[in-house]
Protein backbone atom coordinates (compact mmCIF):
# COMPACT_ATOMS: atom_id res chain seq x y z
CA UNK A 1 0.00 0.00 0.00
CA UNK A 2 2.82 2.38 0.91
CA UNK A 3 4.58 1.55 -2.37
CA UNK A 4 1.41 2.36 -4.32
CA UNK A 5 1.02 5.66 -2.45
CA UNK A 6 4.62 6.62 -3.18
CA UNK A 7 4.22 5.73 -6.87
CA UNK A 8 1.06 7.83 -7.11
CA UNK A 9 2.87 10.73 -5.47
CA UNK A 10 5.77 10.47 -7.96
CA UNK A 11 3.34 10.39 -10.90
CA UNK A 12 1.64 13.54 -9.61
CA UNK A 13 5.01 15.28 -9.20
CA UNK A 14 5.96 14.59 -12.82
CA UNK A 15 2.49 15.41 -14.14
CA UNK A 16 1.90 18.71 -12.35
CA UNK A 17 5.44 19.99 -12.71
CA UNK A 18 5.47 19.09 -16.40
CA UNK A 19 2.02 20.61 -16.84
CA UNK A 20 3.13 23.90 -15.25
CA UNK A 21 6.08 24.13 -17.65
CA UNK A 22 3.97 23.10 -20.64
CA UNK A 23 1.31 25.71 -19.87
CA UNK A 24 3.93 28.47 -19.57
CA UNK A 25 5.55 27.59 -22.89
CA UNK A 26 2.17 27.10 -24.53
CA UNK A 27 1.35 30.69 -23.62
CA UNK A 28 4.46 31.94 -25.42
CA UNK A 29 3.78 29.65 -28.38
CA UNK A 30 0.14 30.63 -28.93
CA UNK A 31 0.87 34.34 -28.48
CA UNK A 32 3.77 34.11 -30.95
CA UNK A 33 1.54 32.39 -33.50
CA UNK A 34 -1.16 35.01 -32.97
CA UNK A 35 1.26 37.92 -33.43
CA UNK A 36 2.94 36.37 -36.47
CA UNK A 37 6.37 35.62 -34.96
CA UNK A 38 8.54 32.85 -36.33
CA UNK A 39 8.70 29.81 -34.05
CA UNK A 40 11.48 27.30 -34.76
CA UNK A 41 11.23 24.98 -31.75
CA UNK A 42 8.88 24.09 -28.90
CA UNK A 43 10.70 22.04 -26.25
CA UNK A 44 9.44 20.59 -22.99
CA UNK A 45 12.55 20.00 -20.89
CA UNK A 46 16.25 20.49 -21.55
CA UNK A 47 19.05 18.16 -22.53
CA UNK A 48 19.05 15.26 -25.00
CA UNK A 49 16.01 14.88 -27.23
CA UNK A 50 13.86 11.89 -26.28
CA UNK A 51 11.45 12.20 -29.18
CA UNK A 52 9.91 14.86 -31.37
CA UNK A 53 8.36 15.79 -34.68
CA UNK A 54 8.23 18.72 -37.09
CA UNK A 55 5.05 20.40 -38.28
CA UNK A 56 4.46 23.69 -40.10
CA UNK A 57 8.13 24.57 -39.72
CA UNK A 58 8.15 24.07 -35.93
CA UNK A 59 10.23 21.34 -34.29
CA UNK A 60 8.38 19.89 -31.28
CA UNK A 61 10.66 18.21 -28.72
CA UNK A 62 10.33 16.34 -25.44
CA UNK A 63 13.78 16.40 -23.79
CA UNK A 64 15.35 14.23 -21.11
CA UNK A 65 15.44 16.70 -18.21
CA UNK A 66 11.96 17.92 -17.18
CA UNK A 67 13.36 20.96 -15.34
CA UNK A 68 12.19 23.64 -17.71
CA UNK A 69 11.37 24.20 -21.31
CA UNK A 70 11.45 26.83 -23.99
CA UNK A 71 9.98 28.13 -27.21
CA UNK A 72 12.66 29.21 -29.70
CA UNK A 73 11.68 32.66 -31.00
CA UNK A 74 14.58 34.10 -33.03
CA UNK A 75 12.96 37.55 -33.26
CA UNK A 76 13.01 37.95 -29.47
CA UNK A 77 16.62 37.19 -28.59
CA UNK A 78 20.17 36.37 -29.54
CA UNK A 79 20.25 32.72 -28.47
CA UNK A 80 21.59 31.56 -31.81
CA UNK A 81 24.90 33.33 -31.22
CA UNK A 82 25.02 32.22 -27.58
CA UNK A 83 24.49 28.63 -28.76
CA UNK A 84 27.52 28.96 -31.04
CA UNK A 85 26.10 29.92 -34.42
CA UNK A 86 28.11 32.50 -36.30
CA UNK A 87 25.27 34.75 -37.36
CA UNK A 88 21.67 35.09 -36.28
CA UNK A 89 18.98 34.40 -38.85
CA UNK A 90 17.84 37.58 -40.61
CA UNK A 91 14.18 38.08 -39.79
CA UNK A 92 11.72 40.95 -40.01
CA UNK A 93 11.42 43.34 -37.07
CA UNK A 94 8.42 43.03 -34.76
CA UNK A 95 6.65 45.71 -32.76
CA UNK A 96 7.24 46.39 -29.09
CA UNK A 97 3.60 45.51 -28.42
CA UNK A 98 4.00 42.08 -30.03
CA UNK A 99 7.16 41.41 -28.04
CA UNK A 100 5.51 42.29 -24.74
CA UNK A 101 2.38 40.27 -25.49
CA UNK A 102 4.41 37.17 -26.34
CA UNK A 103 6.71 37.57 -23.33
CA UNK A 104 3.89 38.16 -20.84
CA UNK A 105 1.80 35.31 -22.25
CA UNK A 106 3.82 32.61 -20.46
CA UNK A 107 3.20 34.10 -17.03
CA UNK A 108 -0.40 34.87 -17.97
CA UNK A 109 -1.03 31.22 -18.83
CA UNK A 110 0.51 30.15 -15.50
CA UNK A 111 -2.00 32.40 -13.75
CA UNK A 112 -4.83 30.96 -15.87
CA UNK A 113 -3.67 27.46 -14.94
CA UNK A 114 -3.60 28.47 -11.27
CA UNK A 115 -7.15 29.84 -11.59
CA UNK A 116 -8.26 26.58 -13.23
CA UNK A 117 -6.74 24.43 -10.47
CA UNK A 118 -8.00 26.84 -7.82
CA UNK A 119 -11.52 26.49 -9.24
CA UNK A 120 -11.28 22.69 -9.01
CA UNK A 121 -10.06 23.00 -5.41
CA UNK A 122 -12.94 25.37 -4.64
CA UNK A 123 -15.49 22.96 -6.15
CA UNK A 124 -13.98 20.12 -4.11
CA UNK A 125 -14.63 22.15 -0.96
CA UNK A 126 -11.08 23.33 -0.25
CA UNK A 127 -8.17 21.56 1.42
CA UNK A 128 -8.43 19.84 4.83
CA UNK A 129 -6.86 21.42 7.89
CA UNK A 130 -7.16 21.13 11.65
CA UNK A 131 -10.07 23.19 12.89
CA UNK A 132 -7.84 24.61 15.62
CA UNK A 133 -5.72 26.31 12.93
CA UNK A 134 -8.66 28.62 12.26
CA UNK A 135 -7.95 30.17 15.66
CA UNK A 136 -5.03 32.40 16.64
CA UNK A 137 -5.31 31.69 20.38
CA UNK A 138 -2.11 30.36 21.96
CA UNK A 139 -2.56 26.90 23.47
CA UNK A 140 1.00 26.00 24.46
CA UNK A 141 4.31 27.75 25.13
CA UNK A 142 7.00 25.29 26.25
CA UNK A 143 9.87 26.71 28.28
CA UNK A 144 12.49 25.29 25.90
CA UNK A 145 12.78 24.76 22.13
CA UNK A 146 14.26 21.66 20.50
CA UNK A 147 15.95 23.00 17.35
CA UNK A 148 17.32 19.53 16.62
CA UNK A 149 17.93 16.24 18.41
CA UNK A 150 21.09 17.74 19.95
CA UNK A 151 20.21 21.44 20.26
CA UNK A 152 17.87 22.76 22.97
CA UNK A 153 17.48 26.47 23.78
CA UNK A 154 15.17 28.62 25.95
CA UNK A 155 11.92 29.43 24.16
CA UNK A 156 11.95 33.19 23.39
CA UNK A 157 8.14 33.30 23.38
CA UNK A 158 8.05 32.02 26.98
CA UNK A 159 10.82 34.40 28.08
CA UNK A 160 9.10 37.38 26.42
CA UNK A 161 5.94 36.84 28.46
CA UNK A 162 3.45 35.45 25.95
CA UNK A 163 0.83 33.39 27.77
CA UNK A 164 -1.52 30.52 27.03
CA UNK A 165 -4.88 32.06 26.12
CA UNK A 166 -3.40 35.13 24.39
CA UNK A 167 -5.05 35.76 21.02
CA UNK A 168 -2.47 36.79 18.42
CA UNK A 169 -3.89 39.67 16.39
CA UNK A 170 -0.81 40.73 14.41
CA UNK A 171 2.93 40.20 14.07
CA UNK A 172 5.06 43.21 13.14
CA UNK A 173 1.87 45.10 12.35
CA UNK A 174 0.60 42.51 9.84
CA UNK A 175 -2.76 40.94 10.61
CA UNK A 176 -2.86 37.22 11.45
CA UNK A 177 -5.81 35.39 9.85
CA UNK A 178 -5.02 31.73 10.62
CA UNK A 179 -2.53 29.92 12.83
CA UNK A 180 -0.32 29.03 9.85
CA UNK A 181 0.31 32.77 9.40
CA UNK A 182 2.18 32.87 12.72
CA UNK A 183 5.20 30.83 11.64
CA UNK A 184 5.21 32.47 8.18
CA UNK A 185 5.34 35.99 9.62
CA UNK A 186 8.08 35.05 12.11
CA UNK A 187 10.22 33.33 9.46
CA UNK A 188 9.84 36.25 7.02
CA UNK A 189 10.35 38.86 9.73
CA UNK A 190 12.97 41.58 9.34
CA UNK A 191 12.73 43.34 12.69
CA UNK A 192 15.90 43.92 14.71
CA UNK A 193 16.70 45.16 18.20
CA UNK A 194 19.15 48.03 18.71
CA UNK A 195 21.87 45.43 19.21
CA UNK A 196 20.99 43.71 15.93
CA UNK A 197 19.16 40.69 17.36
CA UNK A 198 16.09 39.38 15.47
CA UNK A 199 12.84 40.92 16.72
CA UNK A 200 9.16 40.12 16.15
CA UNK A 201 6.48 42.25 17.79
CA UNK A 202 3.41 40.19 18.73
CA UNK A 203 0.19 42.14 19.13
CA UNK A 204 -2.08 40.07 21.37
CA UNK A 205 -5.38 40.43 23.17
CA UNK A 206 -5.27 39.34 26.82
CA UNK A 207 -8.27 39.72 29.13
CA UNK A 208 -9.76 42.38 26.86
CA UNK A 209 -6.53 44.39 26.62
CA UNK A 210 -4.39 44.79 23.52
CA UNK A 211 -0.66 44.35 24.21
CA UNK A 212 2.46 44.67 22.04
CA UNK A 213 5.02 42.10 23.19
CA UNK A 214 8.53 42.08 21.66
CA UNK A 215 9.88 38.57 21.07
CA UNK A 216 13.44 37.79 19.94
CA UNK A 217 13.23 34.69 17.69
CA UNK A 218 16.05 32.16 17.78
CA UNK A 219 17.85 31.72 14.46
CA UNK A 220 18.69 28.04 14.42
CA UNK A 221 17.82 24.54 13.34
CA UNK A 222 19.09 22.90 10.15
CA UNK A 223 17.77 25.71 7.92
CA UNK A 224 18.91 28.59 10.17
CA UNK A 225 15.55 30.35 10.14
CA UNK A 226 13.79 32.43 12.78
CA UNK A 227 11.98 30.30 15.36
CA UNK A 228 9.61 30.79 18.25
CA UNK A 229 7.66 27.88 19.65
CA UNK A 230 3.98 28.52 20.26
CA UNK A 231 1.13 26.15 19.44
CA UNK A 232 -2.50 26.81 18.65
CA UNK A 233 -5.16 26.14 21.25
CA UNK A 234 -6.73 22.79 20.43
CA UNK A 235 -9.80 21.40 22.22
CA UNK A 236 -9.13 18.32 24.36
CA UNK A 237 -11.32 15.78 22.57
CA UNK A 238 -10.65 12.14 23.39
CA UNK A 239 -10.14 9.91 20.36
CA UNK A 240 -9.35 6.73 22.28
CA UNK A 241 -8.08 5.51 25.64
CA UNK A 242 -5.33 2.92 26.12
CA UNK A 243 -6.18 -0.42 27.68
CA UNK A 244 -5.67 -0.44 31.48
CA UNK A 245 -4.70 3.25 31.39
CA UNK A 246 -5.72 5.73 34.10
CA UNK A 247 -8.04 7.37 31.57
CA UNK A 248 -9.84 4.09 30.86
CA UNK A 249 -10.08 3.23 34.56
CA UNK A 250 -11.55 6.68 35.26
CA UNK A 251 -14.31 5.98 32.74
CA UNK A 252 -13.26 8.40 30.01
CA UNK A 253 -14.67 7.58 26.57
CA UNK A 254 -14.04 8.56 22.94
CA UNK A 255 -15.68 11.89 21.98
CA UNK A 256 -15.55 13.13 25.59
CA UNK A 257 -14.35 16.74 25.68
CA UNK A 258 -12.26 17.82 28.68
CA UNK A 259 -13.39 21.34 29.59
CA UNK A 260 -11.85 21.92 33.04
CA UNK A 261 -8.63 20.94 34.79
CA UNK A 262 -8.68 21.20 38.62
CA UNK A 263 -11.60 23.60 38.42
CA UNK A 264 -10.00 25.94 35.87
CA UNK A 265 -11.28 26.29 32.28
CA UNK A 266 -9.16 24.26 29.85
CA UNK A 267 -8.00 26.29 26.86
CA UNK A 268 -6.01 23.58 25.11
CA UNK A 269 -5.15 19.90 25.39
CA UNK A 270 -1.48 20.89 25.80
CA UNK A 271 -2.28 22.10 29.34
CA UNK A 272 -2.91 18.51 30.42
CA UNK A 273 0.48 17.41 29.09
CA UNK A 274 2.23 20.29 30.86
CA UNK A 275 0.37 19.57 34.11
CA UNK A 276 1.47 15.91 34.06
CA UNK A 277 5.09 16.95 33.36
CA UNK A 278 5.14 19.59 36.09
CA UNK A 279 3.32 17.82 38.93
CA UNK A 280 5.18 14.49 38.70
CA UNK A 281 2.30 12.04 38.92
CA UNK A 282 -0.06 13.97 41.19
CA UNK A 283 -3.75 13.17 40.62
CA UNK A 284 -5.80 15.69 38.69
CA UNK A 285 -9.49 16.43 38.63
CA UNK A 286 -10.98 16.95 35.21
CA UNK A 287 -14.45 17.94 34.05
CA UNK A 288 -15.68 16.37 30.84
CA UNK A 289 -18.56 17.28 28.55
CA UNK A 290 -20.39 14.16 27.33
CA UNK A 291 -23.39 15.14 25.29
CA UNK A 292 -25.40 17.49 27.53
CA UNK A 293 -23.84 16.13 30.72
CA UNK A 294 -20.92 17.48 32.74
CA UNK A 295 -18.98 14.83 34.66
CA UNK A 296 -16.07 15.15 37.09
CA UNK A 297 -13.33 12.52 37.03
CA UNK A 298 -10.08 12.04 38.95
CA UNK A 299 -7.13 10.70 36.97
CA UNK A 300 -3.80 9.53 38.42
CA UNK A 301 -0.90 9.52 35.87
CA UNK A 302 1.35 6.45 35.89
CA UNK A 303 4.84 5.81 34.56
CA UNK A 304 5.13 3.65 31.43
CA UNK A 305 7.86 2.66 28.97
CA UNK A 306 7.53 4.76 25.79
CA UNK A 307 10.18 3.41 23.38
CA UNK A 308 12.50 0.51 22.55
CA UNK A 309 15.29 2.12 24.58
CA UNK A 310 13.24 1.73 27.76
CA UNK A 311 12.67 5.45 28.43
CA UNK A 312 9.79 6.14 30.79
CA UNK A 313 7.23 8.94 30.98
CA UNK A 314 4.19 9.78 33.05
CA UNK A 315 0.98 9.32 31.04
CA UNK A 316 -2.77 9.08 31.53
CA UNK A 317 -3.36 7.06 28.33
CA UNK A 318 -5.33 9.32 25.99
CA UNK A 319 -5.06 9.49 22.19
CA UNK A 320 -6.43 12.86 21.16
CA UNK A 321 -8.90 13.45 18.34
CA UNK A 322 -8.48 16.51 16.13
CA UNK A 323 -11.43 18.16 14.43
CA UNK A 324 -10.99 18.81 10.71
CA UNK A 325 -12.43 21.56 8.56
CA UNK A 326 -11.94 22.51 4.92
CA UNK A 327 -10.26 25.79 4.04
CA UNK A 328 -12.33 27.01 1.11
CA UNK A 329 -11.08 30.10 -0.69
CA UNK A 330 -12.31 31.45 -4.02
CA UNK A 331 -9.85 31.02 -6.92
CA UNK A 332 -9.10 34.75 -6.89
CA UNK A 333 -8.44 34.67 -3.14
CA UNK A 334 -6.02 31.77 -3.66
CA UNK A 335 -4.19 33.76 -6.34
CA UNK A 336 -4.06 36.84 -4.11
CA UNK A 337 -2.64 34.95 -1.11
CA UNK A 338 -0.06 33.24 -3.37
CA UNK A 339 1.01 36.62 -4.77
CA UNK A 340 1.42 38.02 -1.24
CA UNK A 341 3.49 35.02 -0.11
CA UNK A 342 5.75 35.13 -3.19
CA UNK A 343 6.21 38.89 -3.00
CA UNK A 344 6.90 38.86 0.75
CA UNK A 345 9.51 36.13 0.27
CA UNK A 346 11.24 38.05 -2.55
CA UNK A 347 11.18 41.25 -0.51
CA UNK A 348 12.74 39.56 2.52
CA UNK A 349 15.33 37.84 0.31
CA UNK A 350 16.82 41.26 -0.44
CA UNK A 351 16.07 42.88 2.94
CA UNK A 352 19.33 43.52 4.83
CA UNK A 353 17.75 42.73 8.22
CA UNK A 354 16.02 39.51 7.20
CA UNK A 355 17.39 36.01 7.84
CA UNK A 356 16.04 34.71 4.52
CA UNK A 357 18.70 33.89 1.91
CA UNK A 358 19.09 31.94 -1.32
CA UNK A 359 19.52 28.63 0.53
CA UNK A 360 15.89 28.89 1.69
CA UNK A 361 14.47 29.04 -1.85
CA UNK A 362 13.05 25.95 -3.55
CA UNK A 363 14.00 24.85 -7.04
CA UNK A 364 12.81 21.93 -9.12
CA UNK A 365 13.70 19.36 -6.44
CA UNK A 366 12.11 21.44 -3.68
CA UNK A 367 8.88 22.01 -5.59
CA UNK A 368 8.74 18.32 -6.47
CA UNK A 369 9.30 17.47 -2.80
CA UNK A 370 6.35 19.68 -1.77
CA UNK A 371 4.06 18.06 -4.35
CA UNK A 372 5.27 14.58 -3.34
CA UNK A 373 4.50 14.99 0.37
CA UNK A 374 1.19 16.74 -0.39
CA UNK A 375 0.15 13.87 -2.67
CA UNK A 376 0.70 11.37 0.15
CA UNK A 377 -1.80 13.28 2.29
CA UNK A 378 -4.58 14.53 0.00
CA UNK A 379 -4.90 15.46 -3.69
CA UNK A 380 -6.43 18.77 -2.59
CA UNK A 381 -3.14 19.70 -0.93
CA UNK A 382 -1.46 19.06 -4.28
CA UNK A 383 -3.84 21.45 -6.05
CA UNK A 384 -3.18 24.11 -3.40
CA UNK A 385 0.62 23.72 -3.72
CA UNK A 386 0.52 23.78 -7.54
CA UNK A 387 -1.55 26.98 -7.48
CA UNK A 388 1.20 28.60 -5.38
CA UNK A 389 3.94 27.21 -7.65
CA UNK A 390 2.29 28.59 -10.81
CA UNK A 391 1.81 32.04 -9.30
CA UNK A 392 5.43 31.85 -8.16
CA UNK A 393 6.60 30.96 -11.69
CA UNK A 394 4.55 33.79 -13.18
CA UNK A 395 6.05 36.42 -10.86
CA UNK A 396 9.63 35.16 -11.08
CA UNK A 397 9.56 35.01 -14.89
CA UNK A 398 8.46 38.64 -15.08
CA UNK A 399 11.32 39.93 -12.92
CA UNK A 400 13.50 42.33 -14.99
CA UNK A 401 16.46 39.94 -15.10
CA UNK A 402 18.20 39.19 -18.43
CA UNK A 403 17.32 35.73 -19.84
CA UNK A 404 13.96 35.75 -18.02
CA UNK A 405 10.83 37.06 -19.75
CA UNK A 406 10.94 40.22 -17.66
CA UNK A 407 14.51 40.86 -18.80
CA UNK A 408 13.47 40.61 -22.44
CA UNK A 409 10.65 43.08 -21.76
CA UNK A 410 13.17 45.43 -20.12
CA UNK A 411 15.50 45.32 -23.13
CA UNK A 412 12.61 45.73 -25.58
CA UNK A 413 11.44 48.79 -23.63
CA UNK A 414 14.94 50.30 -23.59
CA UNK A 415 15.20 49.79 -27.34
CA UNK A 416 11.84 51.47 -27.81
CA UNK A 417 12.96 54.49 -25.80
CA UNK A 418 16.30 54.64 -27.68
CA UNK A 419 14.47 54.07 -30.99
CA UNK A 420 17.22 51.72 -32.07
CA UNK A 421 18.42 48.24 -31.08
CA UNK A 422 20.92 47.72 -28.30
CA UNK A 423 24.40 46.71 -29.54
CA UNK A 424 24.47 43.05 -30.44
CA UNK A 425 27.75 42.37 -28.62
CA UNK A 426 26.33 43.97 -25.48
CA UNK A 427 23.17 41.86 -25.63
CA UNK A 428 25.06 38.63 -26.18
CA UNK A 429 27.53 39.39 -23.37
CA UNK A 430 24.81 40.30 -20.88
CA UNK A 431 22.68 37.28 -21.73
CA UNK A 432 25.67 34.93 -21.55
CA UNK A 433 26.67 36.27 -18.13
CA UNK A 434 23.16 35.91 -16.75
CA UNK A 435 22.79 32.42 -18.18
CA UNK A 436 25.84 31.46 -16.09
CA UNK A 437 24.49 33.30 -13.04
CA UNK A 438 21.09 31.62 -13.25
CA UNK A 439 22.63 28.19 -13.82
CA UNK A 440 24.85 28.73 -10.77
CA UNK A 441 21.83 29.82 -8.76
CA UNK A 442 19.87 26.74 -9.87
CA UNK A 443 22.76 24.48 -8.84
CA UNK A 444 23.05 26.22 -5.44
CA UNK A 445 19.31 26.05 -4.74
CA UNK A 446 19.11 22.43 -5.93
CA UNK A 447 22.03 21.51 -3.65
CA UNK A 448 20.12 22.79 -0.61
CA UNK A 449 16.91 21.13 -1.84
CA UNK A 450 18.78 17.82 -1.97
CA UNK A 451 20.19 18.37 1.53
CA UNK A 452 16.67 18.94 2.87
CA UNK A 453 15.42 15.83 1.05
CA UNK A 454 18.24 13.71 2.50
CA UNK A 455 17.49 15.10 5.95
CA UNK A 456 13.83 14.08 5.57
CA UNK A 457 14.89 10.54 4.66
CA UNK A 458 17.44 10.23 7.49
CA UNK A 459 15.11 11.72 10.11
CA UNK A 460 12.25 9.29 9.58
CA UNK A 461 10.13 8.82 12.72
CA UNK A 462 11.00 5.93 14.99
CA UNK A 463 9.04 2.69 14.51
CA UNK A 464 5.70 2.69 16.31
CA UNK A 465 6.07 1.44 19.89
CA UNK A 466 3.10 -0.17 21.59
CA UNK A 467 2.68 1.42 25.00
CA UNK A 468 1.36 -0.93 27.66
CA UNK A 469 -0.12 0.16 30.98
CA UNK A 470 0.12 -2.07 34.05
CA UNK A 471 -3.08 -3.83 35.07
Amino acid sequence: MELLTNFKALVLVVFFFGASIFVHELGHFLAARWRGLKVTRFSIGFGPKLFGWTRDGVEYIVAALPIGGYVALPQLGHMEIIEGKAEPTKLSEISWTSKVIVLVAGAFFNVLFALFLGSILFLLGGYPDRKSNNSTVIGDIPEVMHLSAEETVPNPAFEAGLKVGDEILAIDGEHIHRWNDVSTKVILGAGRTQTGEPLSTFTVERNGQKLDIPVSPIVGGPDKIRNVWVSAASPAIIGATFENSPAEKAGLKPKDRIVELNGEPLISLHQITRYVEKHKGQPMEITIARGDDRLKKTVQPVEVITNEQGDKSLMIGIAWAFETEYVKETPLAQIASSVRLTWDTLEKLFHPKSNINLSHLSGVVGMGRMIYYSAQADIRFVLWIVVIINVNLAILNLLPIPVLDGGHILFASIERIRKRPLPQNFMVSVQSVFVLILLSLMIYVTYHDILRTIRDIVQKPEPRFEIQFPE
